[in-house]
């Protein structure tokens, strides 16, 4: 019996399905044998001493200044063209449109019937 390239991908398929369900399976009945499991771990609590949370680096100053321009700048960019008026039945920018793959074409020399190399 000969093979189609259609079955050898289903049986692929087939075969990366089923280890995923066994190796699914198997984690399960590890956890579940695992001692504490389903419960959280135990939480330390902080210390008097300690900060809340760790400080974040500053930024320099020229940076910030530079983030806000930009910032402003795209707000300025965006209010331009949300307030553009676009005048009755005009063409819309794009249309997408799909497309059908172009078809495979055999190399020239090499012959489907042969087998040849691929």
């Amino acid at each position: 019996m000969t093979r189609n390239r259609t079955t050898r991908t289903a049986a692929k398929s087939r075969r990366r399905f089923l280890k995923t369900v066994a190796f699914g399976s198997a984690a399960a009945l590890v956890g579940a044998a695992l001692p504490g499991n389903g419960t959280a771990a135990p939480s330390r609590a902080r210390s008097r001493h300690a900060p809340a949370a760790a400080a974040a680096p500053s930024r320099p100053p020229a940076l910030e200044a530079e983030i806000a321009k930009q910032k402003k700048s795209t707000a300025d960019l965006l209010k331009t063209i949300r307030d553009f008026e676009l005048p009755p039945g005009s063409e819309m920018a794009f249309v997408f449109s799909a497309v059908k793959p172009a078809r495979r074409r055999t190399a020239p020399g090499s012959s489907r019937a042969s087998g040849g190399s691929r």
